[in-house]
């Protein structure tokens, strides 16, 4: 299929009509910025792209919430700097809630106003960061900074579990000086 027709696909199986099938396909193309591809095969694009044809496969559902895990893991540092400010594009302009699983903090960072650390086994939610600057974001904020020194610590501790438990290898991670900027919704400390 065309990636025209990729992206239409979820609509047709809706039975939603060839020509609205076609409008809404064009209108989640052009926020991806692929219109001028549509009419190739995905084999003919390069990877970034066929992960944006993806994205507007999704969007063309209209969904509430869109997951996405680990969606730019095999790309370059470019085409995902790319990506990351056309899906802070698409997410302020269609109001959709995104759900971004990574291992990449600069990218949760990013892209979220809400970042859950997970633990190591069992995998919990040790800690609730909440994004405190403005969209849009500019990489090199101070804040961001900031965020990303205590979310690198509070990893460093589950890094600290593991190479005890796995290896027996005693680790300490020195611990920087950063403010407590983990709080849940209610604005209680974590």
């Amino acid at each position: 299929m065309t990636v025209i027709d990729n992206v239409a696909f979820g609509l047709k199986q809706k039975g939603i009509p060839k020509k609205t099938r076609s409008e809404i396909a064009m209108e989640k193309l052009q926020m991806v910025h692929l219109t001028r591809f549509a009419a190739r095969y995905p084999h003919e694009l390069s990877v970034g792209m066929r992960q944006r044809v993806a994205i507007a496969r999704a969007l063309s559902m209209d969904p509430e919430i869109l997951l996405m895990d680990e969606p730019f893991a095999a790309l370059d540092e470019q085409t995902r700097l790319i990506l990351h400010k056309q899906l802070e594009e698409i997410t302020v302009n269609t109001g959709t809630t995104l759900l971004f699983i990574t291992h990449n903090i600069r990218e949760a960072i990013f892209l979220s106003d809400r970042i859950l650390v997970m633990s190591t086994r069992p995998g919990r939610i040790k800690r609730e960061f909440t994004v405190p600057v403005a969209r849009p974001r500019d990489y090199v904020d101070p804040h961001l900074h900031q965020l990303e020194a205590a979310i690198m610590e509070t990893l460093g501790e589950e890094l600290e579990k593991v190479l005890k438990e796995e290896i027996g290898y005693e680790f300490r991670i020195k611990k920087n000086a950063v403010p407590d900027l983990a709080v849940n919704h209610l604005g209680n400390e974590l």
